[in-house]
């Protein structure tokens, strides 16, 4: 008996069936792979703080105080805009890596002058300054777009120095005031002795997404048309090197929606992370700070009458003062998430309380 030889093949229907599976498949699959490429760039994106951090305890180690906020700003010299300052993140050069570039700069003057200029716009980015899991955050951006010192690259940031829970002062002098780690003055940087809360209570450097403010550059602080003592100074600096516990992580500024100088909400912290915001706090350890942490609005001045009351208060029990130690915190009013980005509120909390 003669035997057919031809192979068998697939017909259209089974071949639809195998595509169908695979399709599957890869729509089952496909999310457990990108959750664990995601778990990675967050594991990365720990790594980075906790380095941040532990170049701040060498910062405190070699001068005896954290690294202050900014230098030269508050138009220094006076013909240059306001916010023509080295950031934190300058300070840190050294201790993670970029000893060169830091060598290379001069902090005797402006950090968008002169040689600074040509030295920042030469450097392509910072790794360790960045989120992976901000993936839309360039590398570099320019800054001061306009302006007589217009920087045209300069290495961005995922990462910003936690200022405390306030967001606007009424003075030049109140304004400098906070309860942070990176107190706008640059005068008066903090010391480790003034942590009375407990370094492993106390919230160093935290994200902000680049989806929610696109503000952020590492080594210095952007331009700000007011003068120093204007009602927005603070408001509109602080958005580019710094952030505070004003809102609750997550919850200020939303990707798609424009920031303007002055908004609150341009202050909080924000990541890309699901859920919640990382936080590097002043023991060197990173920890997750969820966006339902317990937490109560920060409101000063004529803010006194939203969400809670005013937090400082002058001797005649009205907003205002203007010496952090002319004023007694209500730290009854403070939520958790308050305390935490706070040095001396004297009622410690630890992360996930």
């Amino acid at each position: 008996m003669l035997s057919d030889s031809r192979r068998r093949g697939f017909t259209l229907i089974e071949l639809l069936v195998v595509i169908a599976i695979i399709a599957i498949l890869v729509a089952l699959l496909l999310p457990a792979v990108q959750q664990v490429r995601e778990a990675a760039r967050k594991s990365q994106c720990q790594d980075h703080l906790h380095n941040l951090g532990i170049a701040i305890h060498d910062y405190e180690v070699s001068f005896s105080v954290i690294p202050p906020s900014q230098i030269r700003g508050y138009r220094n010299p006076p013909d240059v805009e306001f916010g023509n300052g080295f950031g934190w993140g300058a300070m840190l050069l050294p201790f993670i890596e970029q000893k060169p570039l830091y060598d290379s700069l001069d902090f005797s003057t402006g950090c968008f002058m002169g040689t600074n200029k040509t030295v920042i716009e030469a450097v392509s980015g910072i790794d360790l300054a960045l989120c992976p899991s901000d993936a839309d955050r360039p590398s570099t951006r320019n800054v001061h777009v306009g302006q007589t010192h217009q920087m045209n690259s300069m290495p961005a940031t995922s990462y910003f120095g936690a200022a405390g829970c306030f967001w606007h002062w009424s003075s030049s002098t109140d304004r400098r005031v906070a309860n942070g780690i990176f107190v706008f003055d640059p005068a008066t940087p903090v010391k480790m002795a003034s942590i009375t809360d407990g370094t492993s209570n106390t919230i160093a450097i935290g994200e902000k997404s680049y989806a929610v403010w696109t503000g952020g550059a590492f080594l210095g602080m952007q331009h700000a048309s007011q003068t120093p003592g204007g009602g927005n100074d603070a408001a509109c600096c602080q958005d580019w090197y710094l952030g505070l516990g004003y809102m609750a992580p997550n919850a200020g500024a939303k990707p798609g929606h424009p920031t303007t100088p002055g908004n609150p909400d341009n202050h909080s912290f924000s990541s890309p992370h699901a859920g919640g915001v990382q936080f590097v706090f002043m023991d060197g350890k990173v920890g997750f700070v969820s966006e339902n942490v317990d937490h109560t609005r920060s409101v000063q001045g004529t803010w006194a009458s939203v969400d809670g009351g005013c937090y400082w208060v002058d001797a005649a029990g009205e907003c205002g003062g203007t010496r952090y130690d002319d004023k007694t915190q209500l730290s009854q009013n403070m939520g958790v998430y308050q305390r935490l980005h706070s040095r001396n509120d004297g009622t410690p909390v630890r992360p996930g309380t």
